[in-house]
């Protein structure tokens, strides 16, 4: 109950758009984990490669993830990693907890055009996630 008390206690739930986005990044976090948990078991034939159904625009990638499925361990922990921690941050009220969100939805945001016509989709949510904390950061500010 110690979290619960720190986040009601950061200030967060005051701005909306921030607090929306804390809980879409825990989502996405969650999502990101088990694609962790996935490609692990992937890697040891212990689950079906449940990523070669999306069929993918570019074959290089489909070959690494068909005969390689180990290489993407890392990218899916780093990628893991950053949601983490930066749902962590945008709950506690953060700044870090921002920039880290955006640095990962922006490189979530170039990379997925490697993942097309699949990465389409997270783009447009990762575009719109984005924008909802953008709009809680800088909602007030005047430009000039």
């Amino acid at each position: 109950m110690k979290i619960l008390d720190g986040i009601r206690n950061s200030g967060i739930k005051e701005n909306r758009y921030l607090y929306i986005s804390a809980f879409c990044m825990l989502f996405y976090a969650l999502i990101e984990l088990s694609d962790c948990i996935a490609i692990i078991l992937i890697s040891f034939g212990w689950l079906p490669n449940i990523y070669l159904v999306m069929n993918l625009t570019f074959p290089n990638i489909a070959l690494l993830l068909e005969n390689q499925p180990y290489a993407f361990i890392p990218f899916f922990f780093a990628f893991t990693l950053l949601r983490v921690v930066s749902t962590i941050g945008l709950f506690k009220n953060r700044e870090w907890g921002f920039w880290i969100g955006i640095l990962g939805l922006g490189l979530t945001m170039l990379l997925s055009i490697l993942f097309l016509p699949f990465g389409s989709i997270e783009l447009l949510l990762c575009a719109i996630l984005l924008c909802i904390m953008l709009i809680g950061k800088f909602k007030d500010k005047k430009l000039a």
